[in-house]
């Protein structure tokens, strides 16, 4: 029988499950290695074009660091400081972006533009327009890390610090801490837009990761797309390793619950017309200009009966594909929190690893994936040419997001409670099924979804790994929009925006009923 206290005790299984974990999450992009070193392989390089358009995707990925920056630092300070009106509904609304491909984005910036009778060369098209669609993206990343990084801070630094010096000091002194963390993610969220063909395709501009897809769509060069997709991950490892080491020490500590009171956001009258104005702005400026354009186009049809058609050939396709990935995503990354959770130094080893992988373009795993397939006997199919693959391929990406929450998840469980259970002689076996699995269920649910919706969003994995005719909702709406009515296309996009923020709001819903159970339950006690 094993015991309970396996799980709390130091031991060289861990260190051996961190590494065979990271090797299986680094297995689909392997393959790539192989294929650029065969001597068959082309040996013309990266392509004429591809370093100049490489560094015109970096150009873009600076400004929308930037953009990103300006905008999520000041409003997660505070979202994170302060409560007022419309603080919840504002935070919703300005997580949209991260569970709808950026694509869409695009597309309303593309429609706006027309509406408003601009030249294709003004500031809503190319360079500066794909700067506004991933700024959309990584503004939300940055305001998140933000008020997270101030709800770890001690109530008691607070409290000197408004002492000190009032509410300014509690601002100065918060953004100082915060800092580092929005820098850096903000030039995480730009080493992301290297990656995504997306925005470039609809906006024109042509990126480095628009030039990977032309290689292997149009001109079915696998060779020449597999040394321009390393090149891409030998880049954006490059910039984002120091970053990510920083991150991950951050993480490692703030991301665990306190043995000090957390900071407790409070009222403020400032606050009560400060943020509800900031944060709308910043709406306004993330998904307001996009949404115009895609409402604008249906205010003369709304293509319904076109929306069901596609939701019913789609809808089976997309379930399936986020639900593989939610469930892979989730059990790689339990098993990764067992091994992590409790020792410090794996801990930011993992969350450096795990990032890593995040940041990685999603192609390289993809095309990998395509390698490996091209030479497998048929037999593999069910692995290599499925629903499942496209599942395993994004749950295997998505993997650091599962992981985050789940390393806090088990971090937040006393170790008591299994060296409890190991005197009283309860088996592993009966303590994961009474004791662990209840206390995690709902971080496993979270987790399910979380990459289930995000993997939704992942176009550029789907669109090379499909089996034929076995399209997802967003891929299909890429492919038809260079050939559909204008009003069809942003039918399509306000159907899924639409059902995104339903998602949210259902989420919403369920975590405010728990922590008001959990509440009363604490009442009663």
């Amino acid at each position: 029988m094993i015991s309970p206290a396996v799980l709390e005790q130091p031991g060289r299984w861990r260190a051996i499950g961190l590494v065979c974990g990271f090797l299986l999450l680094i297995a689909p992009s392997m393959p790539l290695l192989w294929a650029v070193s065969e001597p068959s392989a082309s040996a013309s390089g990266l392509g004429s074009g591809f370093p100049s358009a490489l560094g015109r995707s970096l150009a873009v990925g600076v400004g929308a660091a930037a953009g990103s920056l300006m905008v999520g630092l000041p409003c997660g300070l505070l979202a994170g400081l302060y409560r007022f009106p419309a603080r919840n509904m504002l935070l919703g609304s300005l997580a949209l972006p991260l569970l709808v491909p950026s694509f869409l984005w695009a597309i309303g910036l593309s429609n706006l533009r027309i509406e408003l009778g601009l030249p294709r060369d003004s500031f809503l098209s190319g360079a500066s327009g794909c700067i506004l669609s991933f700024a959309a993206l990584g503004a939300p990343l940055v305001l998140f890390a933000v008020l997270l990084a101030v709800r770890s801070l001690p109530q008691s630094q607070i409290d000197a610090a408004r002492l000190a010096g009032g509410e300014s000091a509690v601002l100065y002194y918060a953004g100082r801490a915060a800092l580092p963390v929005a820098l850096a993610v903000s030039l995480l969220g730009g080493v992301l837009s290297l990656s995504d063909p997306g925005p470039g395709q609809i906006l024109g501009f042509s990126g480095a990761a628009t030039q990977i897809l032309v290689s292997f769509s149009s001109l079915y060069d696998f060779e020449l797309a597999a040394r321009q997709c390393l090149a891409i991950a030998g880049v954006v490892l490059l910039v984002s390793t120091p970053l990510v080491w920083s991150c991950a020490r951050w993480l490692a500590v703030e991301l665990l619950p306190l043995n000090v009171a957390p900071m407790k956001p409070r009222h403020w009258t400032t606050a009560n017309w400060l943020g509800p104005t900031l944060l709308g702005l910043a709406f306004l400026v993330i998904a307001m200009a996009p949404l115009a354009g895609l409402t604008l186009p249906v205010l003369n049809r709304f293509w319904l009966d076109r929306v069901l058609e596609t939701l019913t050939r789609t809808g089976g396709n997309t379930l399936l594909y986020s639900i593989f990935a939610g469930v892979i995503a989730t059990v790689l990354a339990l098993c990764l929190a067992i091994c992590a959770a409790r020792v410090r130094s794996l801990r930011i080893a993992l969350f450096a690893g795990l990032v890593l992988v995040f940041v990685l373009p999603p192609s390289l795993g993809a095309l990998g994936t395509i390698f490996a397939a091209s030479g497998a006997p048929s037999w593999l199919d069910p692995v290599l040419r499925s629903h499942f693959t496209v599942g395993a391929a994004l749950g295997v990406r998505l993997t650091p997001i599962a992981g985050i929450i789940l390393v806090r998840a088990m971090g937040a469980t006393p170790p008591s409670w299994a060296l409890a259970a190991a005197v009283h002689g309860v088996s592993l076996t009966a303590y994961t099924r009474k004791v662990l699995g209840p206390v995690l269920a709902g971080s496993l649910a979270m987790s399910v979804t979380l990459v289930a919706l995000i993997a939704t969003a992942d176009v550029t994995t789907i669109l090379l790994l499909q089996p034929p005719g076995q399209s997802s909702f967003p891929v299909t709406l890429f492919t038809v929009m260079a050939n559909a009515p204008e009003s069809m296309v942003a039918s399509l996009c306000l159907s899924y925006i639409g059902g995104a923020y339903i998602v949210i709001a259902g989420i919403a819903a369920v975590s405010r009923a728990s922590k008001a159970r959990l509440f009363q339950s604490a009442r009663g006690c």
